[in-house]
């Protein structure tokens, strides 16, 4: 290829991308205008409708609140246009979308008329394995769930949690994983620890939601708000943590108190990063903080080769 081919070529940016980028611009900057018709036909001609469906509805879910109620109010009626119905409607009952995403379509097309026809939803949100990884000052929790109704492929998080001051035993951190087959993410987000000495350990449904939501209370009594990573994936969470089965001693956690959580507190990244520029605080065995300059300050879950995994990986 010649210089000039090099300088000319385009970059190969996958239509599913492409479209998130162009809707979140019309959507969730801060001074977007009211949504149109034109503006989403424009920002979807020439992609598959499948493709359409599917990016509108996860940019929808990544929404803030008040975002969702005016786009609510709008896209059932939007999705009657350009005979769109069949195709969502097909989509869902094969099982196409990911899991995640099938109760607000079953929504909208209720909305707009439509009945669907759904195998009922899994109880346990499709719980598939969760680990944990203990050090003495953090946690990396890590829980998979199948995101497709043929159980083949499965998606989920890792947070941090961390026992220093100020978290107090807060969620610090997240990292979402994409959707994949329950192999490919196990040997990545898993598996790899074995192999550094630090193993996960398997944790039960239970437990990990106990161990999630205790985390989420320490974020309210160190009035730590919740990380924005978090509260992006609010209704994932909603559906795959807290279905999972109580113990006698799960905390509760109700939707307005996860609200309120998502705005009210320090900002969960801004201590972050004074961690990672300044210096953090450390907790000594005699109650006294001491705090540890960033250049000196080592992250016990660091990887070896400097490759951001997700949240364990984020200390300095």
């Amino acid at each position: 290829m010649s210089k000039r081919d090099k300088k000319t070529a385009k970059p190969n940016i996958a239509p599913a991308a492409l479209l998130r980028a162009r809707l979140e611009r019309l959507w969730l900057s801060p001074a977007a205008p009211a949504p149109t018709d034109a503006e989403l036909s424009a920002a979807t001609r020439g992609l598959k409708p499948e493709v359409v469906l599917e990016g509108v509805l996860s940019v929808f879910q990544a929404a803030p609140p008040e975002t969702q109620a005016q786009l609510e109010g709008w896209l059932p009626g939007w999705l009657g246009t350009d005979n769109r119905l069949p195709g969502l409607v097909a989509q869902l009952e094969a099982g196409h979308l990911p899991a995640a995403l099938e109760p607000t379509a079953g929504r909208w097309l209720a909305a707009a008329g439509q009945a669907v026809s759904l195998a009922p939803a899994d109880p346990t949100g499709g719980f598939h394995s969760a680990y944990v990884l203990d050090g003495e000052w953090q946690s990396a929790v890590t829980l998979f769930w199948y995101s497709d109704r043929h159980r083949q492929r499965v998606s989920g998080f890792q947070v941090l949690i961390d026992r220093n001051p100020p978290w107090n035993g807060a969620l610090k951190d997240i990292f979402q994983f994409p959707s994949k087959s329950p192999r490919a993410l196990l040997e990545r987000y898993v598996n790899v620890w074995q192999e550094r000495g630090q193993a996960m350990t398997p944790i039960e449904a239970g437990p990990v939601k106990r161990q999630l939501l205790q985390a989420i209370i320490a974020n309210w009594e160190a009035d730590v708000r919740l990380p924005a990573a978090l509260v992006a994936l609010r209704e994932p969470f909603f559906q795959h943590v807290l279905t999972l089965p109580d113990l006698p001693d799960t905390p509760a956690l109700s939707a307005e108190v996860f609200d309120t959580m998502s705005q009210a507190g320090q900002s969960a990244e801004a201590i972050a990063h004074f961690e990672q520029t300044v210096g953090r605080r450390v907790l000594m065995d005699d109650g006294r903080e001491l705090l540890i300059d960033a250049s000196l300050a080592n992250g016990q879950f660091d990887d070896e080769e400097g490759e951001a995994d997700g949240p364990m990986l984020l200390e300095s």
